[in-house]
């Protein structure tokens, strides 16, 4: 297999419109592969968050998936206890209480 430094030099030897193909050809595989990028709702530890709001006010958590990974009163403690378990984007909330919209009338 050749070395990104061959394919560079490889390249630079294409004619001006072969560079424009191979230059297309790398935007769409880069474009393809963005497309499938799987972000994560965090729907499951929110509704952790919302089973357990009350056992948890005041404090900061972090929550991976429906399990309580770390609390307490000290967000980067929480922070780093969550990343010493493993997690590398953990979601901490600070846990207040839920207030229900306001809907004015007469």
């Amino acid at each position: 297999m050749a070395t990104l430094e061959q394919i560079i030099e490889e390249a630079r030897k294409l004619s001006a419109e072969e560079q424009r193909r191979l230059r297309a050809a790398l935007d769409e595989l880069e474009s393809n592969g963005n497309a499938q990028t799987v972000y994560r709702t965090r729907e499951r530890e929110r509704a952790w968050l919302d089973s357990h709001r009350d056992e948890y006010l005041g404090q900061w958590v972090a929550v991976e998936d429906d399990r309580l990974v770390a609390s307490g009163n000290n967000p980067r403690q929480v922070y780093l206890s969550a990343r010493e378990a493993g997690i590398s984007v953990p979601y901490i909330v600070h846990v207040t209480p839920k207030v229900d919209a306001y809907v004015g009338g007469w």
